[in-house]
């Protein structure tokens, strides 16, 4: 078998990423008012709406501009940050969810000498269309050789 082509993808921000962030603040600030409305202020109410505020911040925060780019070159994964150039990461990549025009991948890392977590990566067809059917070849070759 021969391996998917070398390419090169932006991680960060998708489409799909941002409806999903909407949709589910969406649900949970209506869920929180329906709440509020069935009864007066309470202790836990107001914990709910700092714990809603917080995950609100902390999905705002996960929706920033990455500014890596996901490597396949035909035998292996690096992870490329352009604000740091020398540590690229080299790893593996797990399909987690593939909605044909989005993946959510989880990334680890080789090696746990430079104390980088495995993280979630977000890669969408918006983001480069000229390539986006290379990186599913390529997440998907090297799945089935693992």
């Amino acid at each position: 078998m021969h391996n998917a082509p070398s390419v090169a993808y932006p991680v960060g921000r998708c489409a799909f990423q941002r409806q999903l962030y909407a949709f589910f603040t969406c649900v949970a600030s209506a869920v929180w008012f329906a709440w509020a409305l069935s009864q007066g202020m309470s202790a836990e109410l107001w914990f709910g709406a700092c714990s809603l505020v917080a995950a609100v911040v902390g999905g705002w925060r996960a929706l920033r501009l990455n500014d890596m780019t996901l490597i396949w070159d035909g035998q292996a994964w690096c992870l490329h940050q352009a604000s740091n150039p020398l540590v690229d990461q080299w790893g593996a990549v797990h399909v987690c969810w593939d909605v044909q025009k989005a993946l959510l991948l989880k990334w680890q890392p080789s090696s746990d000498k430079l104390g980088i977590a495995r993280q979630w990566l977000w890669l969408g067809h918006d983001t480069s269309p000229a390539h986006w059917q290379e990186v599913r070849r390529a997440v998907y070759a090297r799945a089935r050789r693992q």
